[in-house]
C-alpha cells in the first residue's frame, strides 16, 4: 500500500470528499447540494466551452471572468474543486491554498464558513508530494478534465457510482475513458486520494512508466494503458516491500533501483541465484529495444531510419543535421538505444559544444585544486572511452549537441584521427601529451553529433569533420508525404481534432515553403514539427496551437524577418486564424 503516516490527515479528508461529494452529491463545507450534474453542466458551459487563452492575466483572473455569469452554487463548487485539486500538493503553502479557496467561494457573494476543519493546516499544509510546475502551469487543462469527468460521473445512476467506488481498478478504467483524461496529472492524484491502498503517490506519467520499465518483472505490459501501469506498480511495491519494508518510490534507496538499476540490482545466474557481487548487468535490466519502439513517433519511414542506423554502424560516426525543431536530439537518443539494444542510458553520454569548449574538457588537462595547485584530470570523452573499454560487448554512444559550434581541431586534438572507423585499435594508439599515456578509441564507441542548419556557423565546419562523419539530414514532418501523414495521426492520437492536425501541417507547410524560397534564409531555416509535439500533460487544442504560434513561432519569424515586421504579423495572423 502507498499509505504513510504523514498522509493520514489528507487521506481522511479525501475519504470525506468521497462520501459527501462523490456519493451523496453534497458540499464539503456546508449542508447544501453542490456536487450535482446541473452544477457541472453549468461549469462545462462557462469554463470548458469558454476557455480563455488569449487575454492577459493570471489563471485566477481569467477564471473570475469565466465564472462571472455562473450561479453562486457553481462558484462555490469550483472553490471545493480547488480544495480537492490542491489537497495532494505539498509545494504550495496552506495559506495560499486557503486564500484562493475563500476568494473563489466569495465570488458567489456568500461568506465562507469560519474555522472549517478541512481548511486547517493539518489538512491543507500537509501535502503529499511536489508535482512540479506543470501542475500549476497546466491547471487550466487539469480543471477541464476535472469538470468533464465529474459531469460524466453525475450522469451515472447512484448505485453505479457506489459500485465503482468499491472497485478501484474499474473506477480507474472508467476515469481513463472520460474525455481529456490522457496525460492528465490530476487523474493520478484522484485515484491515489480515493484508493491509496492500490495506487501510488505519483502524478507523473513518465515517472510511472520509467519505474515500470526498469523494475517490472514478468510478461510485457501495454504502457499506453494507465491501469496496466498502475497494476504493475502495485506488483513492484508488493515485491520490493518484502526486502525493504514500507517505502515511497522517490525514497533515495528505491529511486536508485529504477534510475540506476545496473549499480544495485542483483544478477541471476543459470540456476536463478544471484551472483556478480550482488550486481546486475544492464543487459538484464531492460527488455530488448525493438524496431517498432525505436521508430515510434519519429515521423520518418522505416527505410530512412534503417539508413541512419547503417550510417553510424558502418562508419562509427554520424551527424544529424536539419532545421530547428526536426527532432534531432530525440532521434539521436532512439538511435543510441537501438544500437545498445535496450533502453538504457548507462552507456550513453551527452555534451554540448560551444566556443569555449577545449581539449582539456574533452580529453585531459590540468585543473585547479582547492589547495591552489593543479591536478591532471581526464576529460569526459577519455573517461567515457575507458568505461567502454571495460565493457567491450556493450555499444557506447557519445552524443554531441551543437557539434559545429566548437573548434573541432582544438577539442579533439590528436583524437580526430583516432575516431575513424578503421583506426579503433591499439595499433593506432597515440601518446597523450599531458599524461604521457598511450590511448586509442575503443571499437564499441559510436559518436553521434547534431547540427542545426539554421546556425550561421555551419560554414565553419571544416573538412576534417566532414571527412570523418557521415551526414544525414532530417526534414520537418509536414514537409514529406510520410511525415505529414504520421504527424497528423500522432496529433489525433494525442487528442487533437483531425481538422486541427490538418491545419497545423497545411499552414506550417506553406510557411516553410516561403522560408525555403527566401534567398537570405533557405531550406535550413524551415521550422520543424517538434514545436507542435505536446508536452507531457498537454492535449493539443486550438488554444494550445495558438499559444505555440504566439510564444515560439512568432518570435522566430520576427528574428528571421526583422526588417519586415508587417509581413511577419500577416504570417502570424494566417497561422492563428480560426481552424
Amino acid at each position: 500500500m502507498a499509505r504513510f503516516k504523514d498522509a493520514e490527515p489528507i487521506l481522511a479528508a479525501a475519504e470525506r470528499w468521497k462520501r459527501r461529494c462523490l456519493l451523496d452529491a453534497r458540499s464539503l463545507f456546508t449542508d447544501r447540494s453542490l456536487w450535482t450534474r446541473s452544477n457541472f453542466q453549468e461549469l462545462q458551459s462557462v469554463y470548458v466551452e469558454n476557455l480563455d487563452d488569449e487575454s492577459q492575466g493570471s489563471f485566477l483572473e481569467k477564471l473570475e471572468r469565466q465564472l462571472q455569469p455562473a450561479s453562486p452554487d457553481a462558484k462555490c463548487l469550483w472553490a471545493e474543486m480547488y480544495w480537492v485539486y490542491r489537497l495532494i500538493q505539498g509545494s504550495m503553502k496552506s495559506s495560499k491554498k486557503r486564500a484562493v479557496i475563500i476568494q473563489v467561494w466569495e465570488w458567489s457573494g456568500q461568506d465562507f464558513p469560519e474555522n472549517h476543519e478541512l481548511m486547517k493546516d493539518a489538512v491543507l499544509g500537509a501535502g503529499i508530494l511536489s508535482p512540479g510546475t506543470a501542475y500549476n502551469t497546466h491547471a487550466w487543462a487539469e480543471f477541464r478534465f476535472f469538470v468533464v469527468a465529474m459531469l460524466e460521473w453525475y450522469s451515472l445512476e447512484p448505485n453505479e457510482r457506489e459500485v465503482l467506488l468499491e472497485a478501484p481498478w474499474d473506477f480507474a478504467s472508467w476515469l481513463d475513458r472520460t474525455k481529456y483524461a490522457e496525460n492528465r496529472m490530476f487523474r493520478h492524484a484522484m485515484v491515489f486520494l480515493l484508493f491509496p491502498d492500490e495506487f501510488q503517490d505519483i502524478v507523473s506519467n513518465s515517472g510511472k512508466r520509467r519505474i515500470v520499465s526498469r523494475l517490472h518483472q514478468g510478461d510485457g505490459i501495454d504502457t499506453s494503458n494507465p491501469v496496466e501501469i498502475d497494476l504493475a506498480l502495485l506488483a513492484i511495491r508488493q515485491r520490493l516491500e518484502k526486502k525493504y519494508g514500507w517505502f515511497r518510490f522517490y525514497d533515495p534507496q528505491i529511486k536508485e533501483l529504477w534510475q540506476h538499476p545496473s549499480a544495485v540490482m542483483p544478477k541471476k545466474n543459470g540456476d536463478g541465484a544471484r551472483d556478480d557481487g550482488g550486481r546486475r548487468s544492464r543487459a538484464d535490466t531492460e527488455a530488448i529495444y525493438t524496431d517498432t519502439q525505436a521508430q515510434q513517433d519519429l515521423f520518418i519511414d522505416s527505410d530512412h531510419f534503417a539508413r541512419l542506423v547503417k550510417s553510424i554502424k558502418s562508419g562509427k560516426n554520424l551527424i544529424l543535421q536539419g532545421p530547428p525543431g526536426t527532432g534531432k536530439t530525440f532521434i539521436a537518443r532512439r538511435i543510441a538505444w537501438y544500437l545498445i539494444g535496450r533502453k538504457d542510458d548507462g552507456s550513453i553520454e551527452m555534451v554540448q559544444f560551444h566556443q569555449s569548449y577545449a581539449y582539456e574538457d574533452f580529453v585531459e588537462g590540468f585543473r585547479p585544486t582547492k589547495e591552489g595547485g593543479f591536478d591532471l584530470k581526464p576529460g569526459i570523452f577519455r573517461r567515457f572511452c575507458e568505461q567502454a573499454r571495460a565493457n567491450p560487448d556493450i555499444p557506447y554512444v557519445f552524443i554531441i549537441d551543437e557539434i559545429n559550434r566548437g573548434n573541432l581541431s582544438r577539442i579533439f586534438g590528436e583524437l580526430l584521427m583516432l575516431i575513424e572507423a578503421d583506426k579503433r585499435t591499439e595499433d593506432y594508439a597515440v601518446t597523450l601529451p599531458y599524461s604521457n599515456t598511450r590511448f586509442h578509441v575503443p571499437d564499441n564507441v559510436y559518436l553521434l553529433g547534431m547540427m542545426n542548419t539554421a546556425d550561421r556557423s555551419l560554414a565553419l565546419v571544416d573538412y576534417a569533420l566532414r571527412r570523418r562523419f557521415a551526414f544525414e539530414t532530417l526534414e520537418p514532418a509536414y514537409g514529406t508525404e510520410y511525415g505529414q501523414k504520421a504527424f497528423k495521426e500522432y496529433l489525433t492520437d494525442k487528442g487533437a481534432d483531425s481538422s486541427l492536425a490538418r491545419c497545423i501541417c497545411d499552414r506550417m507547410g506553406k510557411l516553410n515553403k516561403k522560408i525555403a524560397n527566401d534567398k537570405e534564409l533557405g531550406q535550413g531555416f524551415r521550422i520543424g514539427h517538434s514545436y507542435f509535439v505536446p508536452s507531457d500533460g498537454d492535449t493539443p487544442s486550438e488554444d494550445w496551437y495558438r499559444h505555440v504560434v504566439n510564444s515560439q513561432i512568432a518570435p522566430l519569424l520576427r528574428e528571421y524577418w526583422f526588417d519586415a515586421a508587417e509581413d511577419v504579423e500577416t504570417d502570424v495572423a494566417r497561422l492563428t486564424a480560426d481552424v
